[in-house]
């Protein structure tokens, strides 16, 4: 069978309890956050994904130790702050690890080269750019100008003030707050509203605390962090995933059927989280039980009208929920999902017309008319991206004749999706 292509069969209703890998979110964060510490660390259940495999890498790349143990790893950081690499951090397709780590990299001295695969050239790092910039930092576009790949030349990070553009995406805001504890005077962090998908920085913002670092927060968009203060060594356990898990919510809202997803956590600080309450206004079930939370759908969905800003990487999973809800379903302030590992925005709308599905592609958003889902005569084109392939699969579950090309994206983040996603239910006959 060719890996990178998966026929979909269709489910009488999608039933089962899954176990969901660790949230790339949090092990991304929490490998860097390991990587500044004092001493060694362990971190358990973590994302052994593309994207966290990248992190990893440019981390050792930098003189960090990271092994790697099952769901498990174990992180000593080097004994002097790093100096220049010998050769450029190459780091696929993955936006977090580029907007994530230049940062970390400018607390060292020397010089570091990032880039990527021509998708990620594609994909702006203006704002850590800038950022740096006024933290005193020399940068350089080696290609285009606000694209990788880029050159930083640093001698540690001094503190201060600085403004971080976190309009198109919070990861430009989380890169700076991980490495503020250890520049050499306290900094200030301000930023413009609205943040792109926020509940990331209090997540963040969050982890930090918990790590027991400082941060005073001065207004509603800025914080104070007295510098320097060490990371200590950390004893992490990363909850499930609630992207991830969301295509399992997806397919139970959309066959009538159930699925307990776990490890969840209620009161998880992930955004996507809260895709569970807008499956709830469209008619599902949502029932939290110990360690995780079960998904039933619904006789009928109902549509929505949702602003998506704070939870974008979910906007593919509700489209294709809404496909199936009579109705019209709006789904607003999403403009940056244009800078995804896709367009989001338009493979997404581009996807659902193979599908039959009317659908109206909005600079910021899309109109679905749901209600009429059939079978394409064509294959569904994953992109490259993930999230895509995830979405239309879940798709399939209810709609004959789905095909996935470019089914090998879901090793970005769920390795394993394929394994778990066949074992939601016996096929119709």
């Amino acid at each position: 069978m060719n890996p990178s292509i998966r026929s979909i069969q269709p489910i009488a209703a999608a039933r089962g309890a899954v176990r969901i890998p660790g949230s790339k979110s949090i092990s991304h964060r929490a490998l860097i956050m390991a990587a500044l510490a004092r001493g060694p660390s362990h971190i358990a259940n973590a994302l052994s994904a593309q994207d966290t495999i990248l992190t990893a890498q440019a981390l050792r790349a930098l003189g960090v130790e990271i092994r790697w143990e099952g769901d498990a790893i174990q992180v000593v950081p080097p004994g002097r702050r790093w100096q220049s690499p010998p050769q450029p951090i190459l780091l696929g397709n993955s936006g977090t690890s580029m907007r994530l780590l230049p940062a970390v990299a400018a607390l060292g001295t020397g010089r570091f080269i990032f880039d990527g695969d021509p998708r990620l050239r594609e994909r702006p790092v203006g704002p850590i750019v800038a950022a740096l910039r006024q933290l005193g930092v020399q940068c350089r576009y080696l290609m285009e100008e606000g694209f990788p790949p880029f050159e930083l030349v640093s001698e540690g990070i001094e503190g201060g003030e600085v403004l971080v553009d976190a309009r198109q995406s919070s990861q430009f805001l989380s890169a700076i707050l991980l490495a503020a504890p250890q520049a050499r005077r306290t900094l200030q962090v301000s930023w413009p509203t609205p943040v792109a998908s926020y509940p990331y920085v209090a997540l963040t913002l969050s982890m930090m605390a918990r790590a027991g670092i400082r941060v005073d927060r001065l207004d509603a968009d800025r914080v104070s962090i007295p510098a320097p203060q060490t990371y200590p060594a950390l004893q992490y356990t990363v909850e499930g995933d609630c992207s991830s898990a969301s295509y399992f919510w997806a397919a139970a809202a959309i066959t009538g059927g159930e699925v307990l997803t776990f490890p969840i956590a209620q009161d998880s600080l992930q955004g996507d989280r809260d895709l569970l309450d807008i499956l709830k206004a469209m008619g599902c079930g949502v029932e939290w039980v110990d360690g995780g939370v079960r998904v039933s759908g619904p006789r009928a969905l109902k549509p929505v009208d949702i602003d998506m800003n704070a939870m974008p990487d979910m906007v593919p999973t509700l489209a294709a929920v809404a496909a199936f809800a009579e109705g019209e379903s709006r789904i607003r302030n999403v403009a940056h999902l244009r800078v995804k590992e896709s367009d989001r925005l338009q493979v997404t709308a581009m996807e659902l017309r193979k599908l039959q599905v009317p659908v109206e592609e909005l600079s910021d958003g899309l109109i679905i008319e749901g209600g009429v889902v059939r079978s394409p005569r064509v294959p569904i084109q994953a992109h490259n991206d993930h999230r895509i392939a995830m979405t239309f699969a879940v798709m399939g579950l209810r709609t004959p004749g789905v095909v996935i090309e470019g089914a090998e994206s879901v090793a970005k983040s769920f390795p394993d999706f394929w394994e778990v996603f066949e074992r939601l239910g016996d096929p119709h006959p």
